[in-house]
């Protein structure tokens, strides 16, 4: 432990690379532990702007993974092979973004793998009958509690026809606009 004291008090950038490893290690562990893998703010880098192939660059495991090379290249840096610290701040900085973009690219492939199989199209949502769970007024939204693939799933939904549809009666979804709403039809009575 007191290895680790001496490390910490050996200079201001020394410092810094100590606190960006301790804590990045700390971030990636507890996120880790609490299973919260998942990022706030999501940037795209599929090839055809589809948003097929997110990459979560902002996630805590990313964010921790970044800290914690940074610092651990830079005490490698500054430590160990002698390298000035202005060259040392490049290296770890360039070191930690590459090895936490990595990061970011196999946890977004992790996620495809584990979720791939229950991603719904919403071409599949189209012709599916569901129930209105919240009224649909004329002029404005409600929302449709369906199952797709057996799957179930709820949107929120406007009536095409321009009509309110009550709680519990059964439509068909037309089409899928927009952030994932639906157009529906409200079936016609059976008789």
């Amino acid at each position: 432990m007191s290895g680790l004291l001496t490390l910490a008090n050996g200079s201001t950038v020394n410092c810094i690379y100590f606190s960006a490893l301790i804590s990045g290690l700390l971030l990636a562990l507890v996120s880790l532990l609490l299973n919260d893998l998942g990022g706030d703010v999501d940037a795209d880098f599929s090839l055809d702007g589809s948003g097929g192939h997110d990459l979560t660059i902002f996630s805590p495991l990313t964010i921790g993974t970044f800290l914690a090379v940074f610092g651990g290249v830079g005490l490698i840096a500054t430590l160990g092979l002698r390298i000035e610290d202005r060259l040392s701040l490049v290296i770890s900085g360039l070191a930690a973004a590459v090895i936490s973009l990595l990061v970011a690219a196999l946890y977004s492939r992790l996620l495809i793998a584990l979720h791939g199989s229950t991603t719904i199209s919403e071409q599949e949502m189209v012709g599916v009958e569901g129930v209105v769970s919240t009224p649909i007024p004329a002029t404005g939204l409600g929302e449709v509690g369906f199952e797709v693939h057996g799957e179930r799933m709820s949107r929120p939904a406007r009536s095409i026809e321009g009509v309110a549809i009550a709680r519990g009666v059964t439509v068909r979804i037309e089409q899928v606009i927009g952030a994932g709403v639906l157009l529906v039809r409200q079936r016609p009575p059976a008789g």
